[in-house]
């Protein structure tokens, strides 16, 4: 599906690494939590995976080593991964400059915005989760919904409370589990090159560099 720039009523955003400049610190939390159990996990695999909690096929993936991966185990990895993010990165992570310019630019052009990301509410500390809240209309959080990228429920939720049609709303990623989601719910997704090459983005229907590429695809940089 590719949207008209002039149909586009609402912009929805994943929030790390596209909102948020958090890659990074994610990164370091995950491979801090697999080394505490005695697992490895190389950041690559991270940035490339992000977003996505397919339990099932992450434990396929993730358990090739000489250790299985289990649900249970893997579960265990992500609430210390969550833990260890939040108590040690969550209150410095910073917001793009370039993605708080183009929120302002979308709400002073009356659009509406979502926001759709994998983490939980808890994980988001006082200050950013303000600041969110007070920019855009709709919050879907990994707490709010059963499947999780790449399940189309996330976007498709997004959409709902939006009540707006699919031809009318644009995506912005900056990772294949969430292009999935996107695409599969029927939505037009572009991307970031943020965190990963643009070849790994390659299932999107439009890939950008920067925030102010998506200012100029929505018609805003006037």
């Amino acid at each position: 599906m590719h949207l008209s720039k002039n149909h586009t009523r609402a912009v929805i955003f994943d929030l790390d690494g596209v909102v948020l400049d958090s890659m990074p610190s994610h990164v370091a939390a995950w491979v801090e939590a697999f080394a505490e159990m005695d697992f490895e996990l190389e950041p690559d695999f991270v940035y490339l995976h992000e977003g996505s909690l397919d339990v099932d096929r992450l434990c396929r993936l993730l358990g090739t080593g000489e250790r299985e991966m289990t649900p249970k185990i893997f579960d265990r990895l992500l609430q210390r991964a969550r833990r260890i993010y939040i108590e040690r990165y969550a209150e410095r992570v910073e917001i793009f400059p370039g993605a708080a310019s183009l929120i302002d630019r979308i709400r002073e052009a009356r659009m509406s915005m979502a926001l759709v990301t994998s983490s939980v509410r808890q994980v988001l500390a006082a200050p950013l989760l303000d600041w969110l809240e007070d920019r855009f209309d709709i919050l879907v959080t990994g707490d709010i919904v059963r499947q999780f990228k790449p399940h189309p429920e996330p976007y498709l939720t997004a959409l709902r409370l939006l009540g707006r049609l699919p031809e009318e709303v644009v995506v912005l990623e900056n990772a294949p589990a969430g292009i999935e989601s996107a695409r599969r719910a029927g939505l037009t997704c572009l991307a970031l090159t943020t965190t990963l090459p643009p070849e790994a983005l390659s299932e999107a229907d439009g890939i950008l560099s920067n925030h102010d590429e998506m200012a100029r695809w929505l018609g805003l940089d006037s």
